[in-house]
């Protein structure tokens, strides 16, 4: 039996570009913004065989929203738009429901960037105020 303003389904267009609802970690959302190349990997597929669709950040919410289960935990709630077919062109058959996690490229590093952050910490940590 439903309940009064409950939802008894939700109708997805199966023709359409792929919507992916995913949550960000507050303490990572300062990078996060709308426009930025996304991947998404869909679990159910191989990547080495099917590839992943790319796409992009269309929308991040405007504030936290809180965890229905966990109480203590705060998300930021971000849409990615992607198409449903991979580089080789090949259509991906995704339906409505499976899951899928979204890497989303928020700048670049160099080789020498990560070789340099620790000095330029021991740097920090000498300087005196």
């Amino acid at each position: 039996m439903l309940q009064h303003g409950g939802k008894l389904m939700e109708i997805v267009p199966i023709e359409e570009q792929l919507l992916i609802e995913t949550r960000i970690n507050p303490r990572d959302i300062a990078y996060i913004r709308p426009g930025l190349p996304a991947t998404a990997k869909i679990t159910a597929y191989d990547s080495s065989i099917y590839g992943n669709p790319t796409g992009v950040v269309e929308t991040v919410s405007p504030d936290t929203l809180q965890n229905e289960v966990k109480r203590d935990q705060l998300y930021y709630r971000i849409y990615v738009r992607t198409n449903l077919t991979n580089k080789a062109g090949k259509l991906f058959p995704i339906l409505p429901g499976m899951v899928a996690s979204v890497e989303i490229k928020t700048g670049q590093k160099t080789v020498l960037d990560y070789l340099i952050k620790p000095l330029n910490k021991v740097k920090e940590s000498l300087r005196e105020r």
